[in-house]
């Protein structure tokens, strides 16, 4: 019986140590459509992965950061001003996607004697290059370089818990990083 139980033991402990099959690598159209997604809504890139809550948070902080930014009246770039400063700043504002055209659409102008109009329009180009960050995010998620925080707990032994619960420390690459003196 206790020989039974070692080779059970030993087998199961090498289904552990063998590799997991990597994911074929998405192709370059999907690549695209989601990271073009991602560009256009906020977040939809993640929803599309299956990411729901993050898209979902993502959606809410890059839009509130839009609409302060329009709410503080910041004004939008143009590219014909001859100033290499402006027109980074019109390229990061054109990254947030779908919200720029529609609010010009609706004939939005900031107004660059309101008091708050630099913060208004630091907020804007924030909110755009946010949405390039998290577009670089989706595609690292796509082919596999980022994975989800259960997976980085798995592979490098995850939290040690203490009492009640809540992690006492972490082992990285065989250093345990204790979180409380």
């Amino acid at each position: 019986m206790a020989k039974k139980t070692v080779e059970v033991v030993e087998k199961k402990v090498e289904d552990k140590a063998k590799p997991a099959p990597s994911a074929p690598r998405p192709s370059t159209a999907t690549l695209v459509r989601l990271c073009v997604a991602g560009w256009l809504i906020p977040g939809f890139g993640h929803f599309l992965l299956g990411r729901r809550w993050r898209a979902l948070i993502l959606f809410g902080a890059i839009l509130a950061m839009f609409l302060f930014g329009l709410a503080m009246k910041g004004e939008f770039y143009a590219t014909g001003t001859g100033s290499y400063l402006e027109t980074l700043g019109y390229f990061g504002e054109m990254c947030v996607g779908i919200a720029m055209p529609f609010a010009k659409f609706f004939s939005y102008a900031g107004d660059p004697l309101f008091v708050s109009s630099g913060y208004g329009t630091a907020f804007l180009v924030t909110a755009g290059l946010l949405k390039v960050v998290r577009a670089v995010h989706v595609f690292c998620i796509a082919v596999g370089r980022k994975t989800c925080a259960a997976t980085r707990r798995r592979k490098f032994g995850g939290a040690r818990e203490g009492k009640g619960g809540e992690p006492e420390a972490f082992r990285f690459r065989g250093v345990t990083i204790s979180l409380w003196p």
